[in-house]
């Protein structure tokens, strides 16, 4: 019977600490998830129509041109980024881990405060860096001899602004997970590689990079999705423009729903792109093994 009671207290506190959670992932998640999949069935404009039409909007997305177009758009920013999403932060976490360097704390934490930052405050310090007329970078360039850049009316420069500022505001989030990745590698083996007549260079391709595979696959992971759901960061530079050059899937999503007033389209398109990045985090676990060694 003590052995029931003590069973019984451990189960109830457990469900105490979990049913705060579970409540929020069911408010929070599962309720806007089941809402999502009805309404994709509808014609719902958000205000009195909602009629069951089967499944018309997906039927009308996979025949859209524009959403196969804005899906392009979003796959090549996304494979353009990867790497530097990968590379920045790598280079950052061995430099901030060195013992060569002076002032390690200081200068992860200036690394870091970006990450700090709101997409609005983000996108305004973008916009003033690269503003036509009072930009700094067109003044960097005027003072060099080359003539200012049009950095919002190009599709190319626009979509490298967006670039730069998304690997500006997460390189400090990700160097703190190399950070603690290189700093779980046993000092031993770098001293091993040394005796063995190793240099740093070869040591950092030979034992760093293959013992950090597993937070590379976390960094790839969450890099990948992030960057497909690019959304407030672009609001706050370029507003999808010029014309459609920076709008992706969930500019697309946002346009067709609250300004079309097309929410079971939107919801349709939704449970589609849900799909792809479960279909693209599959295809990065299986390609790289869960993180182990390819």
């Amino acid at each position: 019977m003590k052995k029931k009671n003590q069973a019984f207290c451990h189960s109830r506190a457990f469900w105490m600490f979990v049913l705060p959670s579970l409540l929020l992932f069911g408010v929070f998640f599962l309720v806007p998830l089941g809402l999502s999949v009805w309404f994709s069935f509808t014609n719902y404009d958000g205000w009195k129509t909602m009629d069951f039409i089967g499944i018309k909007n997906y039927a009308d997305i996979l025949t859209s041109s524009d959403f196969y177009k804005t899906v392009s758009r979003t796959l090549i920013y996304t494979i353009c980024n990867l790497p530097f999403k990968v590379a920045i932060p790598l280079l950052l976490a061995a430099l901030v881990t060195s013992s060569k360097l002076k002032g390690t704390t200081i200068v992860r934490t200036l690394i870091y405060i970006p990450v700090l930052f709101s997409a609005l405050v983000a996108g305004i310090t973008i916009n003033w860096m690269f503003g036509q007329e009072y930009g700094l970078i067109n003044f960097l360039l005027q003072k060099v001899g080359i003539s200012p850049l049009q950095w919002s009316l190009n599709p190319v420069l626009a979509t490298i602004v967006i670039s730069v500022a998304s690997n500006w505001i997460s390189a400090g989030y990700y160097m703190l997970m190399y950070v603690g990745g290189i700093n779980n590698i046993s000092k031993e083996l770098y001293e091993a590689a040394s005796v063995d007549g190793a240099k740093k260079t070869q040591a950092f391709f030979k034992i760093t990079l293959p013992l950090l595979m597993p937070t590379t696959f976390i960094v790839l992971l969450l890099s990948t999705v992030n960057l497909l759901k690019e959304y407030a960061l672009v609001q706050g530079i370029s507003l999808g423009g010029p014309g459609s050059s920076t709008t992706y899937i969930v500019q697309y999503i946002f346009d067709q729903g609250f300004n079309q007033y097309r929410y079971g389209y939107a919801s349709a398109a939704g449970i589609i792109i849900s799909l792809l990045f479960i279909v693209i985090a599959v295809i990065q676990f299986k390609a790289t093994k869960g993180g182990g060694e390819v």
